[in-house]
């Protein structure tokens, strides 16, 4: 069977897969530098929208992740046997979870009373509530925290065993994903991209605790669904597609029961 049905869907199976232990062996030192690339690219250019040019803010987000998305898609195809797929796929994947978040993000801009998001992009074209670069944006900010999950849970598998370098690798890259979206949420406010109404608990004046504390709780089940789309070499498409709903529903229940801890029946302030 495929992407999607019978024992090797169970998450430990997963990351017991042959195709998908392949890939990670398949992961180098080229693409790590593809990966690193990118996430340079990415810092350097929010760096430059939030305090350089705060008033071209729309450019520089455009710019990043087009320049982004195109490492991506070039190691994808001149790294193959080298980590390029397992980076295109992803991207595959994000894009599907990113389309998906815009559900998620009408939920945040219409249906939460607390730390309501509002977008400050004028007049960018809107998908649905959001700018039309945001689903791209999720995009990279998942292969760009997915692929240091993947390399420090094969790092870490021959020294502490599979259950618990997948529970140590999750839980780094958990927490990194709150703490790198604590500072990107600031950087997204002075660039003019997005900002949040007041919450019941605040980091800072830009954004609703929750938000970041939401970050960390969907990243938690990144392995088991990277790896099912890594791991897929029979129909590659439909297991991204079945990868990227999976973190799309991530997304949604971190977001869910963040808000649920910090804000549901309470009033700010």
């Amino acid at each position: 069977m495929s992407a999607a049905g019978d024992d090797r869907s169970r998450p430990t199976a997963l990351l017991r897969s042959p195709a998908f232990v392949a890939r990670l062996r398949q992961l180098s030192p080229a693409s790590d530098l593809a990966w690193f690339a990118a996430l340079v690219v990415g810092v350097a250019t929010t760096l430059i929208a939030a305090y350089l040019q705060p008033s071209e803010g729309k450019f520089w987000v455009y710019a990043g992740l087009l320049a982004r998305t195109g490492i991506y898609l070039w190691a994808h195809d001149a790294l193959r046997g080298r980590g390029g797929e397992t980076l295109g796929r992803l991207l595959a994947l994000g894009c599907v979870a990113g389309a998906l978040e815009l559900l998620v993000d009408w939920a945040l801009i219409r249906w939460v009373a607390n730390g309501r998001l509002v977008y400050l992009t004028g007049t960018d074209v809107v998908l649905l509530g959001s700018p039309l670069w945001m689903p791209v944006a999720w995009a990279c900010v998942i292969t760009e925290l997915a692929y240091p999950a993947l390399r420090l849970y094969a790092l870490l598998t021959p020294r502490l065993g599979s259950p618990l370098a997948a529970t140590v690798s999750t839980l780094v890259i958990g927490l990194g994903a709150g703490v790198t979206v604590g500072f990107y949420e600031f950087f997204a406010y002075r660039a003019g991209w997005w900002k949040y109404e007041r919450a019941c608990v605040m980091l800072g004046d830009f954004c609703a605790l929750y938000i970041p504390l939401g970050e960390a709780l969907m990243f938690l089940p990144i392995l088991p669904i990277t790896a099912g789309v890594i791991g897929a070499e029979d129909h590659p498409r439909a297991a991204a597609v079945v990868g990227g709903t999976r973190f799309a529903l991530a997304i949604a229940a971190g977001y869910a029961l963040a808000y649920l801890l910090l804000e549901f029946g309470r009033v700010p302030r």
